[in-house]
């Protein structure tokens, strides 16, 4: 735990913008991750110097007692990873870096949020405006905090966020373009339930006025909810049937109101579920009057972002497929249901109290599924979900780590066969993140070739 004040500015650029909020201050930044050391280093630019950093990475001191000194602050900033309800919270000023840069952006904001699928959206969105020639910035839940590009940013500019729901569960502003996707449950270990992670994300539609615009996928019971709260124009998207307001696949082409974009097999993207995140990013760009012809493009040659369904290598005609970015029993469905080859699945990791019955029945159905290999905390209730089932074909084996999950796939795999890594499970029992999840098994298979 550290809490220490910041003694000078290690940014000059003192660029004049109305921040709510008077230098005499005294401000915490609560968690100094990637976005707590990004609103620290905003901060410090427009000439904040009275900030103290709380975070409990740094050792030697009792984090709770030092919690109790929040109390003494005019404004405290939460980074994602504190819920808004926490004990040390309560009553006090609390704001955060999402919420700050939309009282302070100057130009038209897209925000795009829901179970997954959020950075395929974002990405797939800022390509497309960059193809336009728009002055178009990418940031949020992606990686990159906002505050680090909002001085960049003036009226002609476009920024495109990844919103979570830690981001937006207190937020008070809503984007001018906001897209809600499939949206079912997730993060349990951080909200109490369900309906407390649906509620999180009202905010992105939620402080909308009529200039702003909203993008609902009506394939989800959820997007009612969401629907009912915005005082902007709605658009829908649908991947099974034609809606009047927005794009939809029908008979294997994509549709942007009603006239024809492009064939679906024609698409870079890998997976029957990423036609969810084509259509909404195809009405964004209607909205924004970009021309049919570069969203046609930029649909065409986008291949997604790395460990989503990732295409990592071949060896003796057996492909790998990099899918370390699930982390929910729904991602790996999606990503089982993107393959027709016989296909060997490797799955499991630390807890996230997921339901995996849904998982688990498709599992036992899915005729070219030959082999299942579990690791980590979760593969008990993983096949366990799958044995619920009275025809159980692919063959379930369980190992004691990642590295013999590998080596057994590789095993068993033959010429024409895929290997995919598709968890639907967090990965913090043997890794630091998804990330390095998949990279270490990226790694590996490059050692095949050598």
């Amino acid at each position: 735990m550290l809490c220490g004040k910041t003694k000078e500015s290690i940014c000059g650029n003192l660029l004049i913008m109305e921040i709510p909020f008077e230098k005499s201050k005294k401000i915490a930044i609560l968690g100094f991750g990637v976005e707590g050391q990004a609103t620290h280093q905003f901060l410090l630019g427009k000439g904040y110097e009275n900030l103290t950093i709380f975070d409990e990475k740094f050792k030697g001191e009792d984090i709770e007692n030092e919690l109790d000194k929040l109390k003494e602050h005019d404004l405290i900033f939460r980074s994602p990873g504190i819920h808004k309800d926490h004990p040390k919270l309560q009553n006090l000023n609390v704001t955060s870096a999402t919420q700050l840069f939309f009282e302070l952006c100057p130009c038209k904001t897209i925000g795009i949020t829901g179970t997954k699928g959020k950075g395929t959206t974002s990405t797939l969105i800022y390509k497309i405006l960059k193809e336009a020639g728009k002055a178009v910035y990418l940031g949020g839940n992606i990686g990159i905090p906002s505050l680090t590009f909002l001085d960049e940013l003036d009226e002609e500019s476009i920024a495109v966020l990844e919103l979570s729901s830690f981001q937006l569960h207190d937020c008070k502003k809503s984007p001018n373009i906001a897209i809600v996707l499939n949206t079912t449950s997730e993060h349990l270990d951080y909200h109490k339930d369900t309906e407390e992670y649906l509620q999180a994300k009202e905010a992105i539609v939620k402080y909308q006025n009529h200039h702003d615009s909203a993008i609902f996928n009506i394939d989800y019971a959820y997007h009612k909810r969401y629907e009912d709260l915005t005082e902007g124009t709605k658009y829908f998207v649908s991947a099974k049937k034609t809606v009047a307001h927005g794009a939809y696949e029908q008979r294997g082409k994509l549709y942007l109101f009603d006239e024809e974009l492009c064939p679906a097999d024609e698409v870079g993207l890998i997976g029957p579920h990423n036609i969810e995140n084509i259509l909404p990013a195809a009405v964004v760009a209607s909205i924004l009057k970009i021309p049919k012809n570069i969203i046609s493009k930029v649909i065409k040659e986008f291949k997604g972002l790395p460990h989503r369904i990732e295409l990592v290598g071949e060896y003796k005609s057996i492909k790998f497929y990099n899918d370390s970015f699930s982390t929910t029993p729904e991602t790996c469905m999606a990503a089982i249901k993107s393959f027709k080859e016989p296909l060997i699945l490797i799955a499991g990791g630390s807890e996230k109290h997921s339901d995996y019955d849904e998982l688990g029945e498709l599992i036992a159905g899915r005729e070219n599924l030959e082999e299942v290999i579990l690791m980590g905390d979760t593969a008990k209730s993983i096949k366990a979900s799958i044995e619920k089932n009275s025809e159980i074909k692919p063959t379930i084996t369980t190992v004691a780590n990642y590295h013999d999950a590998f080596d057994l796939a590789l095993e068993k795999a033959w010429k024409g066969y895929i290997i995919l890594l598709s968890p639907a499970s967090a990965s913090f029992d043997q890794f630091k993140n998804y990330k390095h999840r998949g990279d270490v098994f990226r790694n590996w298979v490059e050692s095949l070739k050598s």
